[in-house]
């Protein structure tokens, strides 16, 4: 089964540029426009992980990661930013962010990032499975 990412963004372009290096993967990239439809999406469906721009239309991704933690699952949270900036980078890892990255200055940064956030979402899968048989 393919990994599920789902990617939130506001603008088709930047989406359709995430969506490209998470196919590259052999994930399957979900598009969700708004925290509201990444919201209702991890209510009703496993997400292995979760791409997010750092400001949506309707909220930020700190609400996001609020969102993860009160489900109760561990979706790795990558934030995607067009800007390298230091402080919204701690910041982002401070709220609970599996990683951040200035996707614009460089690309093989979110390639990294999704590497690893599949990977960490497999691990997490496993153990669950151990920890229930």
């Amino acid at each position: 089964m393919l990994a599920r990412v789902a990617i939130v963004s506001g603008e088709p372009e930047y989406w359709e540029k995430l969506s490209r290096v998470v196919s590259r993967f052999g994930a399957h990239p979900i598009r969700c426009d708004t925290l509201a439809a990444v919201t209702k999406l991890l209510s009703q469906k496993h997400i292995d992980s979760v791409i997010c721009e750092d400001a949506v239309t309707d909220g930020t991704f700190r609400e996001l990661i609020a969102v993860v933690k009160r489900s109760g699952r561990s979706t790795p949270v990558v934030v995607v930013s067009k800007l390298e900036d230091w402080g919204t980078f701690l910041e982002a890892i401070l709220a609970g962010a599996f990683d951040y990255v200035a996707f614009s200055s460089f690309p093989g940064e979110l390639e990294r990032g999704v590497t690893a956030a599949l990977a960490e979402s497999r691990s997490n899968r496993d153990v669950a499975a151990r920890t229930a048989a």
